[in-house]
């Protein structure tokens, strides 16, 4: 009997052992998988960015970002179904850009984050210059004549203001309550579509810099008291 019993408690503890190392050997190999997939993601968005800007986004095929990566047809499948996909993620890419730039901004203003940080985020945005910042305008072009393209808009919309609230240091949500107003979003997508598209505009823009600052203040001061249609 108490052999039995010191068989049955060595099983029983040899089992709790081995699953333990089975366990954290899922948990590693699930880790190691997730990371291979992040590395294969990126490969695709960094191709596909660069065929969007050589080629814009109605012009770009699956095949195109295909040719421009290391991975078979079925691997850029796995992972994303069209290039509709493709572009959605990386809009979440410049929004991660977009915040890390708040943040280094915020690290440097002396103030709080007020009507006046808020206009300088505001024209920081309209004014910037990066691929992924292209990469928006070509979308907002595309937006047009693609329905799929519109139905993401507010998607994008939503998104980057969540976004915004877990990303920025100190963020309150009456803060953003801007950035859902129609009229400011249609004003920064025109300025930012002016920079990509007409030679010289950014430039100039950016020369004039004191004016859009001015420009965005009058639309918080007129939306607080309620002027903004």
């Amino acid at each position: 009997m108490l052999v039995d019993s010191i068989k049955t408690w060595c099983y029983n503890k040899t089992d709790k052992v081995v699953g333990f190392f089975t366990t954290r050997r899922n948990l590693f190999l699930e880790e190691k998988k997730q990371k291979a997939g992040q590395i294969r993601k990126k490969e695709i968005l960094d191709a596909a960015r660069k065929v969007f800007l050589s080629k814009g986004f109605a012009d770009t095929v699956m095949e195109d970002i295909i040719t421009e990566t290391s991975l078979s047809r079925g691997g850029v499948y796995y992972h994303y179904k069209n290039k509709v996909e493709i572009l959605h993620d990386l809009m979440r890419e410049g929004m991660a850009y977009r915040i890390e730039k708040i943040n280094e901004f915020l690290s440097s203003y002396s103030g709080e984050l007020d009507g006046n940080a808020v206009a300088q985020m505001i024209v920081d945005k309209m004014l910037g210059e990066s691929e992924l910042m292209s990469v928006y305008a070509i979308y907002l072009q595309s937006m047009k004549n693609n329905e799929e393209l519109r139905a993401l808009f507010p998607i994008l919309v939503e998104e980057s203001l969540k976004s915004s609230y877990s990303g920025v240091k100190g963020a309150r949500e009456d803060v953003y309550k801007y950035f859902r107003n129609d009229f400011l979003i249609f004003l920064m997508n025109t300025i930012v579509l002016g920079c990509e598209i007409l030679d010289g505009a950014r430039d100039s823009f950016v020369r004039n810099r004191e004016f859009f600052l001015n420009t965005v203040k009058l639309f918080i001061d007129g939306y607080d008291k309620g002027k903004i249609k």
